[in-house]
């Protein structure tokens, strides 16, 4: 019969219990919102070749090809349905928490990890993009790891399963997305706090060194890409200065949740002063502030030049920003016997409380293609706009066309779908080809294109007979031949 020892009783099912919560409630979840974003892209590429796959960063894909090359041997195994493709980035997701409960638990007391699990479990931002079938939620948990096997390589510098272990997680950081060397700038520029660790200095930088050897072949393609992104900008705006506080009370779903944790740890200081609280770890703490206040504010300042700070490319700083709160409210109310279970979770009832699950971001991206079938004939042309639309159109409409990654783009023009990158690409396609309908398949086309040059050339020598608006920016307008409308009218009047 096997023993369990009571006192590991709470190691094995508290973790157990955030993993399994975290991985059910996302997988239970998964086909709401449909596959949006760049998932299709995503998924997409992933049915390449490793090949492929590997040169694919030097190319189209702004990011390194970890997640993608995992990506292509699941999808052998499982196929690349919504709920397929989205396991993956759950489980990353739900392995998060179990990082984050054993960081506090170790090194700060078993409420920090509570409060940072809890935190992250009822993020409304993790909950979605969590689940994306992007890299976000692996740089999330290699963040996660990466501060857990930092802080034990420090604490127990014997034992070389941590160096190693912060090796691997290292490099899925950095070959997760090119913001994990935010994490390795953070990981170095702290190491500076310990210096007195000898052995565990010199396993860090020897963690460090490795690190970057074994990142050498993507050296030259961040380069490019940055100098790329700094000449002709990225796809998003510079961010307001309000977004600099508004971000971080989303990190904690509400304005209401970010003021109360600012009054509990002012009140927690004046309690710990009460009740004569030692400053003890204060290293420590000073690791997990800097380790996503660090990213967080170079991503908003450099943004006004490189615009990178977006909700899901910051996300990864709330791995810090969490156990941050949770390691303060532990330390603050140590001396609380009652008080400390009660404020741990009641900040995470407040996160709950203001958990948004439904409505975010939504793209009915399957609902406008199960319309246009309706409205498709042998006669048809599907025109999209912009051509990044084509991914997540063709997913839902023919799944089939989809796994075509060879000669993709001709396959479609075969089947009469024609994806375009303004007026002159859509007219090239367009006027050489046999119809009397085309269905015109625009999302967000206004944001690329203001003055809405496609609509206009289809309205001026068609008649528009239909146009249904879908959520997330999706529009479908079916217009039929001016010929063609006018026989039908005719047989109407006849009949």
């Amino acid at each position: 019969m096997i023993k369990i020892n009571k006192e590991r009783l709470p190691d094995i099912l508290i973790p157990s219990a955030f993993f399994l919560t975290a991985f059910l409630w996302k997988y239970i979840n998964a086909g709401s919102r449909d596959i949006c974003l760049d998932e299709p892209f995503t998924i997409f590429h992933a049915q390449e070749s490793i090949k492929n796959i590997l040169l694919l960063p030097t190319q189209d894909e702004p990011n390194p090809p970890l997640f993608m090359f995992i990506l292509h041997f699941w999808i052998q195994l499982f196929g690349n349905g919504p709920f397929a493709v989205r396991v993956l980035p759950i489980f990353f997701n739900a392995l998060t928490t179990v990082f984050l409960y054993f960081t506090g638990k170790k090194f700060f007391g078993i409420w920090s990890g509570i409060i940072a699990s809890g935190l992250f479990l009822f993020s409304t931002y993790h909950f979605f993009f969590g689940g994306d079938t992007r890299a976000y939620s692996m740089l999330s948990c290699a963040a996660a790891a990466s501060l857990y096997f930092f802080l034990s390589t420090l604490k127990n510098p014997d034992k070389k399963i941590n160096t190693i272990a912060l090796i691997i997680s290292n490099l899925f950081l950095v070959y997760s997305h090119y913001f994990g060397l935010f994490i390795i700038f953070v990981q170095f520029l702290t190491s500076f706090l310990f210096l007195k660790e000898k052995k565990g200095i010199r396993n860090l930088w020897i963690a460090f060194g490795i690190t970057g050897l074994l990142y050498i072949p993507m050296a030259g393609i961040i380069l490019k890409q940055f100098i790329a992104s700094s000449t002709k900008g990225t796809w998003l705006a510079p961010p307001a200065k309000t977004e600099f506080i508004n971000q971080l009370k989303w990190f904690l779903n509400s304005e209401n949740g970010f003021v109360w944790v600012i009054i509990l740890i002012g009140i927690g200081i004046i309690v710990a002063i009460v009740t004569k609280v030692k400053p003890v770890k204060w290293k420590e703490i000073i690791v997990l502030f800097v380790w996503w206040i660090v990213p967080y504010s170079i991503m908003f300042f450099v943004s006004e030049k490189i615009p990178m700070f977006t909700n899901r490319y910051i996300l990864f700083n709330t791995i810090g920003f969490y156990l941050f709160i949770g390691a303060l409210i532990n330390i603050l109310y140590q001396k609380t016997k009652y008080l400390l279970p009660l404020i741990s979770l009641g900040i995470c009832a407040v996160s709950f409380n203001k958990m948004e699950t439904q409505n975010f971001a939504v793209r009915e991206i399957k609902k406008s293609t199960e319309y246009i079938h309706e409205k498709f004939t042998t006669e048809s042309l599907i025109v999209i706009f912009p051509q990044w639309a084509n991914l997540g159109f063709v997913y839902y409409f023919n799944p089939e066309l989809f796994s075509h990654t060879d000669n993709y783009y001709s396959i479609l023009r075969e089947n009469g779908i024609l994806s375009s990158w303004g007026l002159e690409d859509a007219l090239s396609q367009i006027e050489p080809r046999e119809h009397n309908r085309i269905i015109y398949y625009h999302n967000n086309a206004k944001t690329i294109d203001p003055s809405n040059s496609i609509y206009n050339y289809l309205d001026s020598l068609y008649i528009r007979v239909e146009e249904v608006q879908f959520e997330g920016g999706i529009i479908v307008d079916i217009f039929d031949k001016k010929e063609t409308s006018s026989i039908k009218s005719t047989n109407q009047t006849n009949d």
